[in-house]
């Protein structure tokens, strides 16, 4: 018997996405075939065979199949360390300290935003799983202390505010800033020469311009989370007495097992003080010499590793933090190869040229920001991750760049905030808070679809009047 309840938009939305969005990697296969169909159609390419004109399908695909694994393990490197940071012992004792300070629901509310937003401008992987710990610990001291936290819409903006935290761990800012980068992505020798070898970071996240932007962001998004906060105390969820008092268990600091030479050694931490503190001996004196704005991939994953082997402590420590965080990385793993075969497929068949072709008669340079803003959000919602995305788009993305004379630097500003915008939309990203907050998408799609169209409306009118 069918049921005569008649559903919301919101129900409506969300049954939508659970019956139709498939699971990322089947994405990234349906991408391939796609851009696959579009290089025949526009660019008549044989399917097997290359001819000495023009390169078949599975040529193109293989030959950049493997061509992005060192990018591949730098990007799994950027997750890695994320979540291995905030699981370390010493930083879930100090957001338990941090979580007790608020004694209200808006003093608990700007703790978390603006925390989010300084963590995830740092690095966003430590951001979101920063994010999430000291939301779980801010809504188990709400319901220690009386004060009311509705969690589905505290996941909303905790998840909402990383909008306003575009920063120095974005893939396409770092990957601009690593020499050479940008100009492998790059077919064409000539559009080669005009692509920069280093775009720093001063120039895109540490741009004044684009922290004003931030600061912004932050401050219209609390305040239409404030507005759309559940006001009647029968639609507020709180955590359980239950959930609430496992969240706030803190564990013991590991001592040192003196058993045996091997367990030693094992909880000892010796030589995580040796190698972590020269890692930062290292990083330390590279941002006192070069600056944090010339910082690369590369160093930057170097730094935060060494921080995490420091604040783990031990060698037990870091190795279970390591073993819960890599399950988190896998999609990373195991689909930049795929998507590095899609960018083949646009380089090598030619099709990147008939895409920038079409972006060069639609835009001029006043407008091109605009509409790589808008188009990177919309593909975002079927590739939900910057750094892939960005591989796909940085070919003929810098290519329209070059012939319209727009600076890249604002390509990858208007990239990073689109990136950012359409992910509190996506239910890809949000798993991790889902579960570990146990609540369901559909009960943050109503607050996080708000806040995504606020955060819209502002980013056109500042990326198309002020930037």
């Amino acid at each position: 018997m069918k049921s005569t309840t008649k559903r919301s938009m919101t129900d409506r939305f969300v049954d939508g996405c659970y019956r139709w969005m498939p699971n990322s990697i089947v994405l990234v296969f349906l991408l391939t075939v796609l851009v696959a169909v579009l290089a025949v159609i526009f660019c008549g390419s044989p399917l097997v065979t290359s001819t000495e004109t023009k390169t078949s399908l599975i040529d193109a695909w293989n030959g950049g199949f493997w061509s992005l694994l060192s990018f591949a393990m730098q990007m799994s490197l950027v997750m890695l360390t994320g979540y291995i940071l905030a699981s370390a012992p010493v930083v879930k004792r100090g957001l338990t300290k941090l979580a007790s300070i608020p004694n209200t629901t808006a003093g608990a509310m700007l703790l978390c935003g603006i925390a989010t937003c300084i963590v995830w401008w740092v690095h966003w992987g430590l951001g979101m799983m920063g994010s999430i710990v000291l939301g779980r610990l801010l809504a188990a001291q709400g319901k220690k202390k009386g004060y009311k936290l509705d969690v589905p819409w505290l996941v909303a903006y905790l998840w909402g505010v990383e909008c306003a935290g575009v920063g120095i761990s974005q893939a396409a800012p770092l990957y601009g800033a690593t020499p050479g980068y940008l100009q492998g992505l790059v077919v064409d020798d000539a559009v080669r020469a005009l692509i920069p070898d280093v775009i720093p970071l001063a120039d895109t996240v540490v741009n004044p311009l684009i922290i004003g932007q931030n600061i912004g962001l932050f401050i219209i998004i609390t305040l239409v989370a404030r507005l759309i906060m559940p006001k009647k105390e029968e639609r507020i969820l709180e955590v359980s007495d239950a959930f609430a008092e496992e969240i706030l268990t803190v564990e013991a600091i590991e001592k040192p097992d003196r058993s045996s030479p091997a367990a030693w050694i094992n909880s000892s931490p010796l030589l995580n003080i040796i190698i972590g503190g020269a890692g930062l001996i290292w990083g330390i004196r590279l941002i006192a010499t070069s600056g944090i704005v010339n910082i690369s991939l590369n160093n930057f994953n170097f730094i935060m590793l060494m921080l995490c082997v420091l604040l783990c402590w031990t060698p037990n420590v870091l190795g279970k933090c390591c073993a819960d965080a890599i399950g988190n990385i896998w999609g990373v793993v195991i689909q930049f190869p795929f998507y590095a075969g899609i960018f083949g497929l646009i380089t090598q068949t030619g099709l990147n040229e008939v895409i920038v072709h079409f972006f060069t008669s639609i835009s001029s340079q006043e407008t091109f920001p605009l509409i790589a803003y808008i188009y990177s959000g919309l593909l975002n919602l079927v590739v939900p991750s910057g750094g892939s995305k960005f591989i796909i788009e940085a070919p003929y993305i810098m290519e329209v760049c070059t012939e319209l004379d727009v600076s890249i630097a604002r390509i990858i500003d208007a990239y990073n905030f689109a990136d950012l915008n359409t992910n509190i939309i996506q239910p890809f990203w949000a798993l991790a808070f889902l579960a570990m907050f146990r609540i369901d998408f559909k009960q943050i799609i109503p607050y996080t679809a708000i806040i995504a169209l606020a955060v819209f409306i502002f980013n056109m009118l500042f990326i198309g009047f002020l930037y």
